[in-house]
């Protein structure tokens, strides 16, 4: 079987709402049930980095101009859904949470920004490409196939955003260089849901499955 093509777009944020600037904020900081009155909006499948690595990335210095993610909020995003209809909701969940997610401790390639330092509007972390997050990619767009949700267009590219930026931001400096050689560990793979407040957008967190390293 040939793996789902996706158009590729390089300078394309992957799909974790960064560019549209909202924040997030776990509801309650729990797993929610799935509500079965209503459509969830705005969703997403993400890695969530355990406590150290929010630490040593939460540590790396971004330009002033930039508004730093919180730390609390730092995700890996694997693919953007959009609105998930109630009569696929479950099945979706019951896909994700059947079996563990099985990772190896990611390399953190570089500090960038996206699309570029002339006109920033993401700094981001990103990490090196492996056969784990490409088989983590295949069974979740998979998954989407198979289930008829849509596919996002844009092509994995593994990061954390660590700031984001005004549509008018001007232009920075050069993106901070590594300290250290760094490796980047998750927790869960989760799905979330998001809702526009008045602050920005709050991520309800509506199912997970853990992370586990050989």
């Amino acid at each position: 079987m040939q793996r789902p093509e996706r158009q590729s777009d390089p300078q394309a944020d992957a799909p974790d709402h960064d560019e549209a600037g909202h924040e997030a904020a776990h509801v309650n900081g729990e797993t929610e049930a799935a509500d079965p009155q209503r459509d969830y909006q705005r969703c997403f499948i993400a890695l969530v980095p355990d406590v150290a690595t929010r630490d040593a990335l939460s540590a790396i210095p971004v330009p002033p101009a930039a508004r730093r993610v919180p730390y609390e909020q730092l995700h890996l995003t694997v693919t953007f859904i959009g609105a998930l209809p109630l009569d696929k909701s479950a099945a979706l969940i019951d896909a994700i949470t059947r079996e563990a997610v099985p990772l190896e401790l990611a390399p953190v390639a570089k500090i960038e920004h996206w699309p570029g330092a002339s006109h920033p509007r993401l700094t981001v972390a990103t990490l090196a490409m492996s056969d784990e997050f490409v088989a983590l990619d295949w069974r979740v767009r998979s998954t989407m196939i198979a289930l008829g949700l849509p596919v996002d267009a844009r092509a994995f590219r593994p990061h954390v955003t660590l700031a984001r930026y005004r549509r008018d931001a001007a232009a920075v400096g050069h993106a901070a260089d590594l300290p250290a050689a760094l490796t980047a560990r998750f927790e869960a793979l989760t799905l979330y849901s998001s809702t526009l407040a008045r602050n920005g957008a709050r991520y309800r967190s509506l199912a997970s499955a853990p992370v586990v390293y050989g």
